[in-house]
């Protein structure tokens, strides 16, 4: 089945769509909760810098743990690849004549296909965690890291227990349901000759292993079997008791939102087992290479192994909320399966899937470990495009239209030509035979672009307060002129001189975005060009934060080799600021009279990417007439030609904005994102919604 197949599935069903959206809503607040007192930043700051690992730290720790497992009578061995690690539990197994092994969930032994291995060797895999065992009846694999069974719902649980262990179950009697799991997988624990488990974290002063449950079956699995066997990946491998305190500490946190897990086991060497010819347990500390040690040494990739496997990723991104994990990922899924499978499954298995973050960066600041998630994912796409290429029509976009801002130019006049008997009262109601992309009205093309409204607009500033740069985009160039004029008309009246490009550029985040490397480095450089001398200006105020965080931060990174480039993206980054965070900064005086109910959407760049919302000055500019909405901040399904891409998706997306938007009572929206105002203001006029969408500079220059 095609990715485009997979996803139309999903949209449909009901079901997955309500278990995502409630589990969604639900999350965001038990996690505030479970972090209540507690510096969410500062501490995943700290977790980053304690799972740096590089290959000579690695094996320095892996040695002190196995001299430590092995004084305890443990046995340690390092499997270069899955299959190795296979072949060794099948090998043990059939030395020691088992024939089954009962284990707790471990996403590791997915990474390796275990079950099928061992399967296929004659010995019986139980999966005795509730959401895996649930699946492995159903012939699935997770769909999410923590709580793999997510996607399904207790009618369909009930159901699958009647087919597969027959009997009528009552599909509103949980506790039913799960007393019968209890009761097919205790015999379980009893029959197996091994168990297996993962671990959490692998403390190296002492040979000890950490496993964080909610079930108990880690305990189960671990002590009533006469061998146990413990798979993990060389990422586990932690200094000491303190390190492994704070990992643990957040994991519960970030993944579920508990204060603390039910159930953490420390475990260290053997321990007495009755099953045991000698009295004491048979323990096997494997761990797996599978490509992580040669990543330690990798410049991007060796940050995802700091992963603590919470799932958070998958809990915020409103992709996956969209499609589900057996969509939105591979083997392992959310933004680190996306990189994952990159990694430990090859990049022709995630080509596809990697174009399908929408780059809203909800990921890495959700990160419990501090890891930049959609920067990585970013750069993983731009490879992916090198190798695969990006489409030639694409690559014509990216390259040659968008670097060339006189062809771009010409190109828009001849579409705003062509597309007039579709405009009607300024918008683009439907275009023909473009079925699923007409789930919002489009605005039409501006007769005349921002540069030549600004050229033909003439400054009363003499003595002005600071110089300032706009940078306007694409979007408001050829589509919202009108943002433009009013901030520089609002910023003029106010004693701040406005410069602006001599010509308008693409800032190349679309072509990055999209896996064009080169072309957005085409585009940065031509970009960097009209930049003028950043020196002379004292701030470089952007209305699309997108554009902002593009210019703040992959500026410098594809301008790394040219130290002259690099130098004035260096400088220009530090001035990159939105419209209101500046007038805030600076102190200016507003107020605004009426009476009509405002509401704010927070672009994903802005507070994601240049620090801040607009919501302190809105609050003090129209007091009680601003009405905070629910996930102020959540993604509104633009992505720019993401949009295009993933039109299904996006209109999804967009449904729960116009929810939370409705729940608000407010008559207009605010934003402060040109492309926010396209795609939210496009949604409610599609549905002939009474809300009015603007762009903050319109606000705030009309006060």
């Amino acid at each position: 089945m095609s990715i485009k197949d997979k996803i139309n599935t999903s949209l449909k069903n009901k079901k997955l769509y309500d278990n995502l959206k409630t589990f969604a809503s639900t999350y965001k607040q038990a996690k505030a909760n479970a972090y209540t007192g507690l510096d969410f930043d500062e501490l995943k700051t700290e977790m980053n810098s304690l799972k740096e690992l590089n290959r000579e730290k690695v094996d320095a720790l892996f040695e002190e743990f196995t001299k430590n497992a092995c004084k305890t009578g443990a046995k340690v061995y390092r499997a270069d690849t899955g299959e190795d690690a296979c072949a060794y539990i099948s090998r043990i197994c059939k030395e020691k004549g088992i024939k089954s092994i009962v284990k707790s969930k471990s996403m590791t032994s997915e990474e390796i296909h275990l079950n099928d291995y061992l399967e296929d060797k004659g010995l019986k895999p139980v999966e005795t965690d509730l959401g895996e065992w649930i699946l492995q009846l159903a012939g699935e694999h997770p769909s999410h890291m923590v709580m793999p069974a997510i996607h399904k719902t207790r009618d369909q649980v009930a159901e699958l227990f009647e087919t597969a262990l027959g009997g009528k179950v009552d599909r509103e009697n949980i506790d039913e349901m799960v007393k019968i799991a209890r009761h097919e997988l205790r015999s379980e624990y009893f029959e197996a000759g091994a168990g297996l488990t993962g671990a959490n974290v692998a403390v190296a002063e002492t040979g000890t292993i950490g496993i964080v449950t909610n079930e108990g079956n880690a305990r189960l699995s671990s002590s009533l079997p006469p061998v146990h066997f413990v798979l993990m990946g060389y990422e586990k491998l932690v200094p000491d008791f303190e390190t492994a305190l704070k990992l643990i500490r957040m994991l519960p946190k970030s993944a579920t939102g508990q204060m603390i897990s039910t159930y953490v086991t420390w475990i260290k060497g053997q321990n007495e087992s009755f099953k045991s010819d000698s009295g004491a347990k048979e323990v096997h500390y494997i761990f797996l290479d599978n490509g992580r040690l040669a990543f330690l040494e990798h410049e991007i990739l060796a940050e995802a192994l700091k992963c603590m496997r919470c799932g958070s990723c998958a809990n915020i991104c409103p992709a996956y909320e969209m499609v589900g994990g057996h969509v939105f990922g591979h083997v392992y899924i959310g933004a680190i399966g996306l990189i994952m499978t990159s990694m430990f499954h090859g990049d022709d298995k995630a080509r596809d899937i990697l174009k399908m973050c929408i780059g809203c960066r909800a990921c890495s600041s959700n990160c419990p470990s501090g890891i930049d998630l959609q920067k990585i994912i970013a750069e993983l796409n731009v490879y992916s495009g090198k190798k695969y290429g990006v489409g030639k029509a694409r690559k014509f976009i990216y390259s040659s239209v968008l670097t060339n801002p006189n062809l771009f130019k010409n190109l828009m006049s001849i579409g705003q030509l062509v597309s007039k008997p579709m405009v009607k009262d300024n918008a683009i109601k439907s275009i023909p035979f473009a079925g699923e992309l007409n789930f919002r009205v489009l605005p039409s093309i501006a007769e005349r672009t921002f540069t030549e409204m600004h050229k033909s607009h003439v400054s009363e500033v003499t003595k002005p307060i600071k110089k300032i740069f706009f940078y306007q985009g694409c979007a408001v160039e050829y589509f919202f002129p009108q943002m433009g004029m009013a901030l520089v008309e609002l910023l003029e009246s106010k004693g701040y001189e406005v410069d602006v490009p001599e010509v308008a550029v693409c800032c190349g985040l679309p072509a990055l975005h999209g896996g064009d490397g080169e072309g957005g480095r085409r585009s940065i450089q031509t970009t960097l060009a009209m930049m003028k001398n950043p020196d002379d200006y004292d701030a470089y105020i952007v209305l699309c934060p997108s554009c902002g965080f593009a210019v703040k931060d992959d500026f410098m990174h594809y301008m790394s080799d040219n130290p002259d480039m690099y130098k004035q993206a260096s400088v220009i980054s530090d001035k990159v600021i939105s419209l209101a965070n500046f007038l805030e900064k600076e102190g200016v005086e507003l107020s605004l009279e009426g009476n009509m109910k405002v509401t704010y959407h927070s672009p994903c760049h802005q507070k994601r990417g240049l620090g801040s919302g607009a919501e302190e000055l809105l609050k003090s500019i129209l007091g009680d007439r601003f009405v905070p909405m629910n996930d102020s901040d959540v993604c509104c399904g633009f992505g720019g030609s993401w949009s295009i891409d993933f039109p299904g998706m996006s209109k999804g997306i967009l449904g729960k904005k116009i929810e939370n938007i409705d729940a608000t009572e407010a008559d207009i929206v605010l934003t402060d994102c040109p492309g926010c105002v396209m795609q939210i203001k496009g949604g409610l006029s599609k549905y002939d919604r009474p809300q009015k969408v603007i762009h903050i500079s319109e606000l705030l220059n009309g006060i």
